[in-house]
């Protein structure tokens, strides 16, 4: 009776396990586009940006530009660990492909339309636009942490 008792316990353990495993319905996947919707970290690329403007008049003009990045929590897994630890934004180096994307951005406007706010607008549109269509990055928004156009 004993030796019954010492295999029947582990026996109906397992059974048990194996029971809640099959009966149970497992946790649904991740909405992914739930995810891409939802705001997650912020990014802020380490170095502002110093590039020419688009400008015909025969002046030069540039522009320096401190830029963050809104990620959607459906790309936040790609951000380094310490991403992850606090609602402060982070400063990372900047990955090389953002910053080609927001200089060639950037270097298509002029100073006259970066001189307005209607400008500075289309131009985090723009950003948002070709980060999401040229990168497996998804971000919601962009952010000027220092902006002057000369």
């Amino acid at each position: 009776m004993k030796k019954i008792l010492m295999i029947a316990g582990p026996v109906l353990l397992v059974l048990a396990v194996a029971a809640k495993m099959f009966l149970m319905p497992a946790a649904p996947p991740p909405d992914e586009k739930a995810l891409a919707k939802e705001p997650g970290p912020i990014y802020t690329m380490s170095e502002p940006f110093v590039v020419n403007l688009s400008d015909s008049s025969g002046t030069p003009h540039f522009a320096k530009v401190g830029v963050a990045l809104r990620f959607s929590m459906l790309s936040a897994a790609e951000l380094p660990a310490e991403a992850h630890s606090g609602p402060d934004p982070i400063v990372i180096e900047a990955d090389p492909e953002l910053r080609d994307i927001v200089i060639t951005t950037l270097q298509s406007y002029s100073a006259s339309e970066l001189s307005h706010s209607e400008g500075r607008e289309k131009v985090k549109k723009e950003i948002v636009k070709e980060v999401n269509k040229h990168t497996d990055l998804k971000i919601l928004d962009v952010y000027y942490t220092e902006f002057a156009v000369q």
